[in-house]
C-alpha cells in the first residue's frame, strides 16, 4: 500500500520569481529561521539547462507515534533532495523531489509543478509514501501524509509572505 498527498499553493508572484527562491540558499536559510526546522545546506547545483539540484538536511518532526520510533534515525535528520527544470516556453517549471530517512523502512517523494496562473503562480505538490512495516505500514503512511501536508502548509505560507514583501 501507499498514500498519496497534495499540495496546491496560489502564489502572488511569478513562476521565474517563485522558482528562484525556491531553488536558492536563502530558501533555506528563510526555512531554517522562520520554521525552526533546522533546515541546512547539504550541496545545491546549478545545472547547464538552467535547472536546479539541490539537498535539505532537516529535522524530522516532534511527537513521532512510539510505533514508530524504532525505524527513525537516532539524530532526528531526513534529507530532502529536489531537482528543478528552468521555466519552460510556457513558463512551467517542473521538479521531483524525495526525501532519504536513513534506516528507515519509509519511502516518500513525488512531483511540483510551477504555472503561471493570474497575476502570479500557482504551486501543485504531489507526493506519495510508502512504509515497508508489516501490520503498521498504512498507519505509517497516515502519519507521514499528514505531517508533510502540514510542512508543505507551514512552506507554503512562508513563500506567499517572503513574496508579498
Amino acid at each position: 500500500m501507499s498514500k498519496d498527498l497534495v499540495s496546491r499553493t496560489q502564489i502572488p508572484a511569478s513562476v521565474q520569481e517563485v522558482f528562484a527562491l525556491r531553488t536558492s540558499e536563502r530558501w533555506v536559510a528563510l526555512k531554517a529561521e522562520k520554521l525552526k526546522d533546522g533546515s541546512a545546506l547539504v550541496s545545491r547545483t546549478e545545472r547547464p539547462d538552467g535547472g536546479v539540484d539541490f539537498s535539505v538536511s532537516r529535522e524530522l518532526p516532534a511527537g513521532v507515534p512510539g510505533f514508530l520510533e524504532r525505524f527513525l534515525p537516532k539524530e532526528g535528520k531526513a534529507v530532502q533532495n529536489e531537482s528543478w527544470g528552468a521555466p519552460d516556453a510556457n513558463g512551467v517549471c517542473t521538479g521531483t523531489w524525495s526525501v532519504d530517512i536513513p534506516g528507515a523502512p519509509a519511502k516518500l517523494g513525488g512531483t511540483s509543478t510551477l504555472e503561471p496562473s493570474g497575476e502570479g503562480s500557482v504551486q501543485v505538490i504531489r507526493g506519495t509514501a510508502k512504509v515497508n512495516i508489516p501490520l503498521v505500514g498504512g498507519k505509517a503512511e497516515q502519519y507521514i501524509v499528514e505531517m508533510t501536508q502540514k510542512l508543505m502548509a507551514k512552506e507554503a505560507e512562508l513563500m506567499v509572505a517572503s513574496l508579498s514583501a
